[in-house]
């Protein structure tokens, strides 16, 4: 029972399916695939024995909340199943997260991944940059670099080099700078790591070569053609890369986020909805950190940056041993550069429990010792 229920939560988080479900199919199936996690959650953490949930994100999150609520503007009944939903998962989830190997999270991340190829081959749109599961393309990104993380953790070679060609490549579909960017840099640390690890560069450059030159991926032209241009011999299209940059978005909330550092703006202020310069506008300020300061102000700020610098250096210690904890620290802090959304993205919040367990259980082996 316990097994079938953590597979149960692992399948519909990983796989995002409840917002899938609700977005491409309609809202009926996207409630009761929520309503499902939400029970199977509950179900879990009754039946089996139960872990002290993550103090850091219970202290975030109650002083989150509280703070911006006071300048929410809005139905009270959003704003309360908002919070009951986050308390319910960081406290749920924790030990469905300490009962994940390294092997069954590595599989779902790739079978998440395979569905943005498919969207890429199968489904290729206009718009020309492909998510599967994930709907957002950098999300995609995120579960792409989650896998290739895992995936050092392979001990079969081949099904390693394989595994980091499809991520690459299904990574590469959704055309994010966010996933290129730190691609490059789990690369070359991986080599740092374990110089044999620069085979896996092989399979990333033939991932790249294969979907630069596969006319089955229809990408994005505009972005498709900056990507060539860091590979050709001529110009490289740095205004096209650079278009539309988390900088300027974040620019757009500056203003509002400095007129109130103490206690922020309030719930939904830098969200797109709630109080603000843009309430209603519909764009957020892709960035989490910045979300947390412009909505409840500096205390919860800096709490949630010591967390993820903490978080870093912690799996830096394990670096020789577990480079994958360096590898999936870099990953989530940088990935709250450019999403606001955190207290309800539960693929980077189980991840976040999943790190902070295991780098918990590994400092008390070393103290131990």
């Amino acid at each position: 029972m316990k097994e079938i229920l953590k597979h149960i939560i692992l399948g519909l988080a990983l796989f995002n399916i409840p917002t899938f479900g609700l977005v491409i199919f309609s809202s009926s199936v996207g409630a009761a695939a929520s309503a499902l996690s939400l029970i199977s959650l509950a179900l879990y953490y009754f039946f089996v024995k139960k872990s002290k949930p993550i103090l850091p994100l219970l202290i975030i999150g109650v002083l989150y909340y509280s703070i911006s609520g006071f300048g929410f503007v809005g139905e009270m009944s959003f704003f309360i199943k908002n919070i009951f939903r986050y308390f319910l998962f960081i406290v749920s989830i924790t030990e469905v997260a300490k009962n994940t190997t390294n092997k069954e999270a590595f599989l779902y991340l790739l079978i998440g991944s395979m569905s943005i190829i498919i969207h890429a081959l199968v489904f290729s749109n206009a718009y020309g940059r492909y998510a599967g599961f994930y709907l957002n393309p950098n999300r995609a990104g995120l579960i792409c670099l989650l896998g290739l993380a895992f995936s050092f953790t392979l001990t079969n070679k081949k099904f390693k080099l394989i595994a980091q060609f499809l991520l690459t490549v299904a990574g590469i579909a959704t055309l994010s700078r966010f996933f290129i960017i730190i691609l490059v840099l789990i690369f070359v640390a991986s080599i740092f790591a374990n110089r044999k690890n620069a085979i896996g560069l092989i399979a990333g450059a033939i991932g790249f070569i294969v979907i630069l030159n596969t006319p089955a991926f229809q990408l994005n032209s505009e972005r498709f053609e900056a990507l060539q241009s860091l590979f050709n011999a001529g110009e490289v299209k740095t205004k096209t890369i650079t278009k539309e940059s988390r900088q300027e978005t974040w620019a757009l909330y500056t203003d509002d986020i400095l007129n109130n550092i103490p206690f922020g703006n309030g719930y939904g202020s830098m969200q797109g909805f709630g109080t603000g310069a843009h309430n209603g506008a519909g764009v957020g300020v892709h960035n989490a950190y910045l979300m947390i300061l412009g909505e409840s102000g500096f205390i919860p700020f800096l709490l949630m940056v010591i967390f993820y610098i903490g978080l870093f250096v912690k799996s830096i210690k394990h670096f020789s041993t577990h480079p994958e904890y360096s590898y999936l620290a870099l990953i989530l802090a940088s990935f709250l550069m450019v999403s606001h959304i955190f207290f309800y993205n539960y693929i980077a919040l189980f991840f976040t429990i999943w790190l902070y367990s295991r780098l918990s259980i590994n400092n008390n082996k070393i103290e131990n010792q």
